[in-house]
């Protein structure tokens, strides 16, 4: 058997085994990762099932956001905030945008090598004091409320995505999965979208030893929840 065959073999057993669930996830929740054709992506792209942030200008109503996110800082982004010089990890965040039909706030907060999503509903509900961070980088909204992002180190060349829940009272992570051998292709003027409620389209880069490697590919992730 060729080299080539056998990693032939192992990239088939690695989507084989990613096809049936998600390593480490709770009982009821799993996704299936199907190769689908650039075509199929393509068409998809102007039919997606994107939520569509706006920007808003409302200094009072960011502000109020902003001292929330404050009570939430970690020694790791004081740290970094620190070492770049800032006098509070402000200087780390980012207004994303706002999705009126969700009212939802994303921020994103700067890691060394990539970006954190946070999430803010403006409902006395919410959980404030307790703002997690998510993966953020090519983050998409869906229009119920999903979001999907990847984290992003500096060194990494594969897929770790988060999909999670914004609800009434707070994020919720549901689902994390890492893929080693591919990765995003951030060349793609749309390299992740929803296609419905439960469904992203994704482009990517193969990353293996073969001698077709770094080729172009369009996956399905479908996730059940």
């Amino acid at each position: 058997m060729t080299q080539k065959h056998k990693w032939k073999i192992v990239f088939f057993l690695f989507l084989l085994i990613g096809s049936f669930s998600t390593k480490g996830q709770e009982k009821g929740k799993h996704f299936t990762f199907n190769e689908i054709s650039e075509t199929h992506y393509r068409k998809a792209i102007n039919d997606n099932f994107n939520a569509i942030p706006i920007m808003i200008n409302d200094s009072i109503r960011l502000e109020k956001a902003l001292k929330k996110i404050d009570k939430t800082y970690n020694k790791y982004e004081i740290d970094f905030a620190s070492s770049e010089l800032c006098k509070s990890p402000r200087c780390l965040l980012t207004f994303k945008g706002y999705y009126p039909n969700l009212d939802i706030l994303v921020f994103f907060i700067q890691d060394y090598h990539f970006e954190n999503a946070i999430f803010i509903k403006e409902n006395k509900d919410f959980l404030d004091k307790r703002l997690r961070r998510f993966n953020g980088s090519f983050g998409v909204m869906s229009k119920n409320g999903f979001w999907v992002g990847l984290e992003r180190d500096n060194c990494d060349n594969y897929l770790q995505i988060e999909i999670c829940k914004i609800t009434e009272v707070g994020t919720w992570s549901i689902i994390n999965f890492n893929f080693k051998t591919i990765d995003i292709n951030s060349e793609e003027n749309k390299p992740i979208f929803w296609v419905n409620e439960n469904t992203i389209y994704i482009a990517v880069i193969e990353l293996t030893n073969t001698d077709n490697s770094h080729q172009k590919k369009f996956y399905e992730i479908k996730f059940d929840y």
